[in-house]
């Protein structure tokens, strides 16, 4: 069964007068396409997610920190994504390795005998 979204006006006179109706509403759609995932892990993924969206939504002070919170979860998933695309023959901690600062080496000369170890008083580097 095909649920479809209501007009947007509609959806606003819910916001403005109706807004336990608009969740009821929101909660059902929501169910309907977690529920017609295509495989069962598929499904339980889609209900992971849901229940991080409502728990940033509950977490936040206001519905426009709601938006900000769960915008910023689209972006770090998008992000990982992208890098998973970039890069996807690497492993986890290979990438962990790739990213971490580069450990550089180099041999240390010592000076020549004779050469003074000390600086004058009157020396200044700059």
């Amino acid at each position: 069964m095909k649920t479809t979204l209501p007009a947007f006006d509609v959806l606003l006179e819910m916001a403005r007068n109706d807004p336990q109706g608009l969740e009821t509403l929101r909660r059902s759609l929501t169910d309907a396409v977690i529920e017609g995932a295509s495989t069962e892990p598929r499904r339980r993924r889609l209900q992971g997610l849901q229940f991080r969206v409502d728990m940033e939504r509950e977490r936040a002070s206001s519905p426009l920190g709601a938006t900000i919170r769960i915008s910023e979860m689209m972006c770090k998933s998008l992000a990982e994504l992208h890098r998973s695309m970039v890069e996807p023959y690497i492993g986890s901690d290979e990438r962990k390795q790739k990213t971490a600062t580069p450990q550089i080496s180099a041999t240390v000369l010592g000076f020549p005998d004779g050469f003074p170890r000390a600086l004058s008083d009157d020396f200044e580097p700059f």
